[in-house]
């Protein structure tokens, strides 16, 4: 008799043998209910639970997995559904043809997605690339043995189905095994959670191919097979997902952290070349300047690179101390961006190049001579390029140096 019909002749006797359960209130006088009846709809709860705790999930990061996961839940419920006593209509009366169909069917759609699933929850590198082509297409082979088990007399058949369920487990067990010797955090919540399926199979097969008879406990022992599985499947997959979380979040941590290193100087802590160009791109300023330290080889060579690098520290300072955006662009050499009102760019740029001398002669005390600023300064258009401002800034600059150093060189448009 195939498969499907034992659990069927199976599943009726246990309905036959449950006695019914006693009302405990009032309000339950007219009903009754088997065991059966309660275990199984447990499990289904269960199982309904476990959908939508992969739903939620999903919609917060998204991993396939969960789907693969969630396809097998159904094919619990559906095969749980099938395996029960519940009234299906005429068409699928638990001892018709079209009830073993189903069975069968949902049985092995359970079989074929958990290969699927395996490979896209175990962590990345856990098993080879040919183990995980393997996992993928190959189980939808068992589809294709599916009919054997509603076939009389089908023992070649039923044979070849036995082997393919038998490499499919070897191959499930591998992917774990192999996981688990390289670490696999996942690959243990799984190993335990299918070990008593795996234990329920196995026996189920050695009766079939060895013993040549029905494994008569076989439905006994799947129900709390699939719970165990079903239990700690979640828990593995919460586990997984807090540790996708961590990464992902460290992963971000660690790309802002590059990004801000990218565009940041070392030196000043102010923003970089890089930075202040994609601030200008982002949102166009109504001014910019550039402004240079006044005789900054001569405090090098009396005084030192240190000295020198305490001087341009100060100098970061007392120009980020304004409203406008400021950025260290080359050794001594700065840049702001003025956002606002137009007529206030200059008084402000003044302000700040004088707030140079201060700062330094305050932070930087051992210095013998006052350190001043040059400083060009250009309004902008709104379709000017930055490299076009910063060209136009820069012949201010060089016409402030010219004309004496310690100044402002201002046009009023571009």
């Amino acid at each position: 008799m195939a498969r499907g019909a034992r659990i069927l002749a199976l599943g009726a006797g246990l309905l036959a043998a449950a006695a019914p359960a006693r009302a405990q209130s009032s309000f339950a006088d007219a009903t009754s209910m088997t065991w059966d009846g309660v275990l199984t709809g447990i499990f289904l709860g269960l199982l309904l639970f476990s959908l939508a705790y992969n739903a939620v999930f999903y919609r917060l990061l998204r991993e396939r997995f969960l789907i693969w996961q969630s396809v097998r839940a159904l094919s619990y419920f559906a095969l749980v559904i099938g395996l029960s006593p519940l009234a299906m209509g005429a068409w699928l009366a638990p001892d018709s043809f079209a009830r073993q169909v189903w069975i069968t069917i949902f049985f092995d759609l359970s079989l074929v997605v958990s290969g699927v699933f395996l490979r896209s929850y175990l962590e990345p590198g856990m098993i080879g690339p040919r183990l995980h082509r393997w996992l993928g297409w190959p189980p939808v082979l068992i589809l294709l043995t599916t009919p054997a088990t509603v076939m009389p007399d089908a023992t070649t058949y039923m044979m070849l189905r036995s082997a393919v369920l038998v490499a499919m487990l070897a191959l499930c067990a591998s992917a774990v095994v192999i996981a688990l010797t390289r670490g696999s955090r996942t690959a243990r919540y799984q190993a335990a959670a299918w070990s008593g399926i795996g234990g329920v199979y196995g026996v189920s097969l050695f009766h079939d191919l060895v013993l040549g008879q029905p494994f008569d406990n076989f439905l006994f022992l799947l129900f709390p097979a699939l719970g165990l599985e079903v239990m700690l499947t979640a828990l593995g997959i919460l586990d997984r997902l807090v540790r996708l979380r961590r990464e992902r979040q460290e992963a971000r941590a660690q790309a802002e952290a590059m990004r801000i290193i990218a565009h940041t100087d070392p030196l000043t802590g102010l923003p970089n070349r890089r930075a202040i160009e994609e601030s200008f791109n982002d949102e166009p300023p109504v001014a910019i300047a550039l402004v240079d330290l006044d005789h900054f080889k001569a405090i090098n060579d009396h005084h030192g690179h240190d000295v020198g690098d305490r001087v341009i520290f100060a100098a970061g300072v007392a120009l980020g101390s304004g409203t406008a955006m400021a950025a260290r662009v080359g050794g001594e050499e700065f840049a702001l961006l003025f956002r606002g009102a137009p007529a206030a760019v200059a008084i402000e740029a003044e302000r700040l190049r004088q707030r140079i001398g201060a700062y330094v002669a305050q932070m930087v005390p051992l210095l013998e001579r006052p350190v001043t600023a040059s400083m060009g300064l250009v309004h902008i258009g709104r379709d000017t390029s930055f490299g076009a401002a910063m060209k136009s800034a820069d012949i201010n600059l060089y016409a402030a140096k010219e004309s004496g150093r310690n100044r402002v060189v201002f046009i009023e448009a571009a």
